[in-house]
């Protein structure tokens, strides 16, 4: 017969393993579940639908051409960076800051009405989550961009926006826009077909 001696480490080691087992700090890790992230987070349906009010409004103000009423509900963030869509509503731009998504908003002349084109977005197929102070808010939309009051082109697009509780409602720090699989569709002008 073989005997082999055990050394105080491995006694030590084995013993500090049943300690965390028995007390619960070492266990088999959980999958997270709905019910887990029910019980943990605290969704407010009156903060919820104040969310989804909000985002519907920045919607409204911005088919509306009002870019400083637009302005005045980003808060944006110097940490997590806005990935909004190009003119083309193609190409990724990051947006690093509050002062970036600004600009970005103003330069482009289709969005501003400085040009006879105007981007339009129909109203959302959205769900929000939110808490007292802490939103984010999941979109299904439609833009178009119409050019002399006729659709140009028409995108699909899925967007996911977060917002922040300030004293005076409800701001936009962060969303990420993304273009739908396969959903470009360009619609012939008035007079090119």
């Amino acid at each position: 017969m073989i005997r082999k001696t055990i050394g105080i480490g491995t006694v030590l080691a084995a013993t500090v393993l049943a300690v965390l087992l028995t007390s619960g700090l070492l266990s088999a890790a959980e999958l997270p579940s709905k019910d887990n992230a029910q019980n943990t987070v605290q969704w407010d349906p009156k903060a919820s639908a104040e969310v989804a009010h909000a985002l519907h409004y920045m919607h409204e103000v911005w088919n509306q051409g009002d870019m400083e009423a637009v302005n005045k509900v980003i808060a944006g963030d110097d940490v997590l960076v806005t990935f909004e869509l190009g003119a083309d509503n193609k190409t990724p731009v990051p947006l690093r800051s509050r002062e970036d998504i600004i600009k970005f908003i103003n330069t482009i002349p289709v969005e501003t009405g400085k040009t006879d084109e105007a981007y339009s977005m129909e109203m959302p197929k959205m769900h929000c989550r939110a808490t007292a102070t802490f939103g984010v808010c999941t979109e299904e939309c439609t833009v178009h961009l119409k050019k002399a009051g006729v659709d140009e082109r028409i995108d699909k697009l899925f967007g996911t926006a977060i917002a922040v509780k300030y004293p005076d409602g409800w701001k936009w720090i962060q969303w990420h826009m993304s273009v739908a699989p396969g959903a470009e569709q360009t619609v012939p002008t008035a007079g090119t077909r």
